[in-house]
């Protein structure tokens, strides 16, 4: 039994992480063959629902990946204590959250990135390449404020097409947190310039 599971894993994570393909759309990829596969008694409307849940999942996982990151480069090169203590608590909510929506990614059989998505991986580098000073909190700023204006619209869609009320409340809750992470982050970044 362990090694049919460690198997799986190695095949999951070379199918995440090989050829170059970026881990978010290797994910979503497995997930849309995994929904193909495993139903096939049910209609293609709940088919392409299950997928676009599957997607908004993968897609929040993501950007909860993209937002730690951006947090965690903050809480050493940002100079604004404001800034240093919102990225503490966006890193620390983010945390939490990652915990929950792996589990429930789990129950749902929904396959999640192995590692950050391009994208996010081109924001930590732009990031990264910023000196530390105001220009560098404003920066982070932007990209917090980008990435969770995103994800609050990734989090509203998978409440509106949820397969249950445990996601629905998930969704919602993690909708709140972007909308308030974005709201401060603009909110800062208007007293910084």
């Amino acid at each position: 039994m362990k090694i049919n599971i460690l198997s799986a894993l190695m095949v999951s994570g070379l199918l995440l992480g090989g050829c170059g393909k970026d881990s978010k759309e290797a994910a979503k990829e497995v997930n849309e063959k995994k929904i193909d596969q495993q139903a096939t008694a049910i209609s293609d409307d709940a088919k392409s629902d299950a997928k676009e849940v599957a997607d908004n999942v993968v897609e929040l996982f993501s950007m909860g990946m993209t937002e730690y990151e951006l947090s965690k480069i903050a809480l050493q090169k940002a100079t604004n204590p404001e800034v240093r203590s919102y990225a503490q608590r966006a890193m620390n909510e983010h945390q939490q959250n990652e915990k929950q929506l792996r589990d429930m990614a789990r129950t749902m059989n929904i396959t999640l990135p192995a590692t950050m998505a391009k994208d996010g991986k081109d924001r930590i580098e732009d990031l990264q390449d910023e000196k530390p000073g105001t220009a560098f909190d404003l920066q982070y700023l932007k990209e917090m404020n980008t990435v969770n204006d995103k994800a609050t619209d990734t989090a509203d869609d998978l409440a509106d097409n949820a397969p249950n009320e445990t996601v629905k409340t998930f969704a919602r809750k993690l909708e709140e947190g972007d909308k308030k992470h974005r709201d401060q982050a603009k909110q800062m970044r208007n007293a910084l310039n």
